[in-house]
C-alpha cells in the first residue's frame, strides 16, 4: 500500500469516527447507573459501598431520580442500607451535565446484632458526562443527615458510577 493511500484510508476512518460521534444522541430522558460509594467518617465506613439509581430527567433541566445504596462498615457486621427520593436541577452544557439537589429517604443501619430503622436526607452535587452510545459517567458527593440516634454517624457520601441513557 502506497504512503498516499495509507494517508486517504486514516482521513476516512477519521471522519467515519467524527461523524459517528457528532451524529449519536447525547442520550436519552432515562438512565440507569450503578455505582460504588464511600462515606465519612472514615473509623465507620471504610467498607466500600454500591449502589443503584434510576433517573428521570424532564425538559432537560430537571431530574428525578430514585437511589438505592448499600454502605459497608467497619466493623464486622456493620452496613447501611438506604433508599431515596432525589429531585436535581441539571443544566447541560453539551455532553457534560453539572447537578446538585435535594435528597429524602429512609435508612436502615447494622450494627454486630442492633439494627435501626429511621429517615435520611441530604443535599448533594455531583456531574456527568454522556458519551456515545448513550454511555454516562458520573461522580457525586452527598452531605448526609442522619438522626442523632444513628447507630453509626455519617456526615457524607461520595461515588463514581457508569450507566446508559435510554
Amino acid at each position: 500500500m502506497s504512503h498516499s493511500d495509507r494517508r486517504y484510508h486514516r482521513t476516512v476512518r477519521a471522519l467515519l469516527i467524527a461523524a459517528l460521534l457528532l451524529a449519536s444522541r447525547p442520550g436519552g430522558a432515562a438512565e440507569l447507573a450503578a455505582f460504588v460509594s464511600g462515606a465519612t467518617p472514615g473509623p465507620n465506613w471504610n467498607g466500600g459501598g454500591f449502589g443503584v439509581s434510576l433517573t428521570i430527567t424532564l425538559l432537560n433541566l430537571v431530574g428525578l431520580e430514585l437511589e438505592g445504596a448499600r454502605q459497608g462498615g467497619v466493623v464486622t457486621d456493620s452496613s447501611m442500607l438506604s433508599a431515596s427520593s432525589r429531585a436535581f436541577l441539571a443544566p447541560p452544557i453539551g455532553r457534560f451535565v453539572p447537578y446538585a439537589g435535594l435528597a429524602v429517604g429512609a435508612y436502615k443501619q447494622t450494627l454486630a446484632s442492633h439494627d435501626q430503622w429511621g429517615t435520611v436526607s441530604g443535599v448533594f452535587v455531583g456531574a456527568r458526562i454522556k458519551l456515545p452510545l448513550g454511555i454516562l459517567i458520573k461522580g457525586e458527593y452527598e452531605w448526609v443527615n442522619l438522626p442523632n440516634d444513628a447507630l453509626m454517624k455519617m456526615d457524607a457520601r461520595y461515588y463514581g458510577g457508569v450507566g446508559i441513557s435510554f
